[in-house]
């Protein structure tokens, strides 16, 4: 049975579940952002960060705080420039719970993430949700934020990186 063979009123049960879960881990990243918080006056949360070069993953921690498991359906760019998804993964990992971002210049290997669609992320466990992104261009590149995808739902991620030959 799939979730387009269940009744309306279940589906949606399951869509809100989700949703909430989802607005749960959110509200969940702020507070762990806010008492960990070391960033600048423009970036009071730390959800900004600059790599020298033409590559780096942005992973964003979540927390399922739901009774069910979360599928992550996609991750994408809702503001970029210069810059082109590489690869998207999800990795279970209990740190992700205690860090809301992490910007970093290698690939899913060092998360030991999988594909999106190969894992779930069960009921109280935390994962990453990460996109390697690559310049597309000599100029430098931008990501104004992420929109990551569960149970149909999109969710924004205020989440900033730019690639630069250097970022000093």
């Amino acid at each position: 049975m799939n979730a387009r063979s269940l009744p309306f009123h279940a589906r949606r049960a399951a869509h809100e579940r989700s949703t909430v879960a989802l607005t749960t881990a959110a509200a969940l990243l702020v507070v762990v952002a806010l008492a960990g918080c070391s960033g600048s006056p423009v970036d009071p949360l730390g959800f900004a960060g600059c790599l020298d070069g033409r590559t780096g993953t942005i992973a964003i921690g979540v927390a399922n705080t739901s009774d069910e498991a979360l599928v992550v359906e996609g991750v994408e760019l809702s503001d970029a420039s210069g810059v082109e998804i590489v690869d998207r993964f999800v990795a279970v990992d209990e740190e992700a719970r205690s860090t809301a971002v992490r910007f970093e210049q290698t690939d899913r290997e060092a998360f030991g993430g999988v594909d999106l669609d190969q894992v779930s992320i069960e009921p109280d466990a935390a994962a990453f949700v990460g996109v390697q992104i690559e310049r597309t261009g000599a100029a430098d590149g931008r990501v104004g934020g992420l929109v990551i995808t569960v149970d149909g739902s999109d969710r924004n991620a205020p989440v900033t990186l730019d690639l630069r030959d250097s970022c000093d």
